[in-house]
């Protein structure tokens, strides 16, 4: 599913500020930060010639009470920096936190935003030494992505999978790569709100742990954990603005175990081209089109300002740039729901942001259908968009 790429009431993903933006059991010589319950790692399977599937459990944490400084030496090389690039060019930075391993590679989670758009990755260990990441899968609605480097035998984050209980005013621990230019940063706080909804556009929310710990451009994609060094949350925003200080957001762990579930075991592993069949989130849906207006100061009319290019996008190949909108009918798949028609689309008397918060509040489904009344070339025409399931690829 997309999602329009602005940010209401000041609230910025941290890649965006400039160019300076599973689990596993432990392995012998990695700093286990707490105890933790028996975790097992099945071996990767060949599930059809050429490719490798992988299956990843994870591993529950018991806390303990440790001094801040030796959770902080325990967990220090689980968190790791990444420069992403676009066409060889460095686009930006940010942070990830290695969660699992297999007999051959380590996985790191970090934020979809850190990421999207780009072809390379660089992953630079705490230690200084540097791999090329490639990317196992990414889901833009959730802000979660996962990356692999082939090297085994490191220091892995435990996962707190309940975070629904967590504790007001619990003492917090971040470690990202803040600005691009300083990895290994470390910062504490609390936790200044377990689960707050924040608004992200007209039709989007996340439910996000709010915190004061210090978070800068580049720490998106970083861990934060808790005083037994559990990792509890994925660092992925803030509001940024003059006088607007300690408001960080993290994506709750139990959120993003599932998301990257999702991905490790849809991804599968082309050993003849060293190369991801990227992961997906079962039943996500992607429309590639970006609205705009046709006119560059007056807004006469809303339609197509860019087409799709992802191939599993559900409307790729289906419309063309400067179709004009007139009407959008959401067809239910379930015979038992009513469609929905947004009638008489016109820049006069509603905005584009209306015209993407009717398709995302319609709570579609795969196989649900999108249909749009264009105007092309003069032309009326009728375009039929059945949702299919949406795979991220870079």
């Amino acid at each position: 599913m997309r999602f329009k790429k602005y940010i209401l009431l000041l609230f910025v993903f941290l890649a965006s500020l400039g160019m300076v933006s599973c689990s596993s059991e432990k392995v012998e010589g990695s700093n286990n930060p707490s105890s933790s319950s028996e975790s097992k790692q099945e071996e990767n399977t060949i599930i059809e010639e050429g490719f490798l599937s992988l299956n990843v459990t994870y591993t529950s944490t018991t806390l303990e009470t440790k001094e801040v400084e030796d959770t902080i030496e325990a967990i220090y090389d689980s968190v790791v920096s990444i420069d992403a690039y676009m066409n060889q060019q460095l686009y930006g930075s940010g942070s990830g936190v290695l969660f699992g391993y297999d007999e051959r590679f380590s996985y790191i989670a970090t934020c979809h935003h850190v990421i999207e758009n780009c072809q390379t990755f660089k992953v630079l260990l705490s230690n200084e030494d540097s791999y090329e990441a490639k990317l196992v899968g990414g889901d833009a609605q959730s802000d979660i992505a996962v990356l692999s480097i082939e090297k085994t035998e490191l220091t892995y984050a435990s996962w707190f999978e309940d975070t629904s209980n967590l504790r007001l005013g619990a003492s917090v621990i971040c470690i990202g790569n803040p600005l691009g230019t300083l990895p290994g940063s470390v910062s504490t706080g609390v936790i200044s709100y377990p689960n707050r909804e924040v608004q992200v556009d007209d039709y989007h929310t996340m439910e996000l742990i709010q915190t004061d710990v210090a978070i800068n451009s580049g720490n998106s994609g970083g861990g934060l954990f808790n005083a037994a060094g559990a990792l509890i949350g994925i660092v992925n925003a803030k509001y940024s603005s003059s006088g607007i200080e300690g408001l960080g957001f993290a994506i709750p762990a139990n959120q993003a175990i599932k998301i990257i579930d999702s991905i490790l075991k849809s991804a599968k592993y082309n050993m003849e081209d060293n190369c991801w069949q990227t992961g997906y989130v079962d039943g996500r849906w992607h429309l590639g089109f970006i609205l705009g207006y046709d006119g560059m100061f007056i807004r006469s009319a809303i339609g197509i300002a860019d087409i799709a290019t992802n191939e599993t996008s559900s409307d790729f190949g289906l419309l063309q740039k400067n179709d004009k909108l007139n009407a959008i009918t959401i067809a239910y798949k379930d015979i038992s729901k009513d469609n929905l028609t947004l009638s008489n689309i016109n820049a006069q008397n509603m905005k584009v942001e209306d015209v993407y918060k009717f398709i995302y509040s319609a709570s579609c489904e795969l196989g649900d259908s999108i249909i749009l009344d264009l105007t092309r070339n003069n032309e009326n025409i009728i375009i039929h968009i059945e949702l299919i399931q949406y795979i991220y690829s870079i």
